[in-house]
Formats: structure tokens, sequence, C-alpha cells
């Protein structure tokens, strides 16, 4: 029944589109370790190809890449036991970063699979619009990854921060380290998910706009609306 009753829009498609990127620029973010960057130079001499590979150590949520012995650069999880993990190993501001962004990144992709049954016309939830519903639950989504942000930098001046960037690391002063990049995706990332809630208003608009509802009232299986 729904595969043959479809209505998409220009607007619910970018919602849609813009939603899947946010859920890959946030996932991304969570998984890689380059959040703070050393200033140590590694290099790597590779004997074979005669060339050398210049790395720096870095530390994410809950990973971290460093120098192995005197010719190995490894990156691995330090999470061992997740969030039970010990707080001196992990700390408790990257737990509260790592849940909040992980349940948020969820939240999302599930908004995201929940369009698909809005293509199919089914426009409500219990009487209640359904992009609106989406809209609110895009909302929360990105309220959770946006405060992990803010608590990320709380453990800067944690003994693996200090280490890593140097005794003067402190909360939202990294002494030496520089941001790396997946600070600034899970950032696009985030602005993307509040984006997506002013997308999902725009798509309701596109839904119930007039040419749409009258090829729905005119019987037409597939609507597609530029």
């Amino acid at each position: 029944m729904c595969a043959c009753r479809l209505l998409i829009t220009s607007r619910s498609f970018a919602w849609f589109v813009v939603t899947l990127v946010a859920c890959m620029t946030l996932f991304c973010a969570i998984v890689h370790p380059k959040w703070l960057i050393g200033p140590e130079v590694i290099r790597i001499a590779n004997e074979e190809s005669n060339f050398t590979v210049v790395r720096h150590p870095s530390v994410g949520i809950y990973n971290r890449c460093k120098r192995m012995g005197n010719t190995e650069y490894n990156c691995g999880n330090f999470d061992l036991n997740g969030l039970l993990t010990d707080s001196s190993v992990f700390p408790v501001p990257w737990k509260f970063t790592m849940f909040l962004m992980c349940v948020g990144t969820i939240l999302l992709s599930l908004t995201l699979l929940s369009m698909l049954v809005i293509c199919c016309r089914v426009h409500s939830f219990f009487g209640f619009s359904m992009h609106k519903f989406l809209c609110i639950f895009q909302a929360i989504s990105a309220m959770l990854v946006l405060c992990g942000y803010l608590v990320y930098p709380l453990a800067w001046d944690a003994p693996r921060v200090k280490k890593l960037c140097g005794p003067d690391a402190e909360p939202y002063s990294p002494a030496d380290c520089a941001l790396g990049e997946s600070i600034y995706i899970g950032a696009i990332g985030v602005l993307l998910t509040f984006c997506c809630t002013v997308l999902s208003l725009k798509a309701e608009a596109g839904y119930y706009s007039a040419k749409a509802q009258r090829r729905v009232i005119d019987g037409d299986a597939l609507v597609c609306i530029v």
C-alpha cells in the first residue's frame, strides 16, 4: 500500500539529504581521533619505499593516536570498559560528551527513517503533524550534541591532555595543542542538524501546498512536486 502511494517534494528531499549529511558528519566526528592534535612531530621512515611519513599524536572522545616504540604509530580506543572505564583514563566530561553525542546522533538517525513514512502520505501521528513531531526531535538531537560539545573542553586539564598538550592545558585552553578536523566536522554536523529543524517546516509547507494536495485528491499514486 505504502509503496504505491508516495508524495515527494523538492523541500522534503532537501530535508532528507541535509539530515543524512548531518548524521554522517556527526558519526565521523564521534569515531575520528583528531579532536586535539599534539605539537609533537612523529617521523616514521618507510624502508621499502624510501620516504618518511609525518604524523602527530592526537586524542578524540574515546580514542587516541600516538607513537608506539620508535617506528610504530598506533590509533586505538582507551575506553576499554565503555562508560565504566576508570575516570583517570577516560575523563568524566568526555563520558558525558560520548553519551550525549551518541544519543543525539541515534535520535537524528531515527528521524531520518521516519521521513520515509511521511513520503508514504502518513502525515499525522495521533493527530499531531509528523513534520512538527520530527522537527521537535531534531531540535532535541541538536541540543544534545551541542551540550556534548560544550562539556568536552572541561576535561582539558586531565593528565591525558596535559601529557599531549603541555602542563598549561586547562578547560577551554588546550595550551600547545591545535583543534583537529573532527571538532570542525562535528560543528558542521550540529549546524546542519539545526538547519534540519527549519527545513522540516519548509517541507511541511510543500507537503500541504495546493499543487501537491490537488494531485493527491486526483488519486495520483506517485506525486513529485518541484
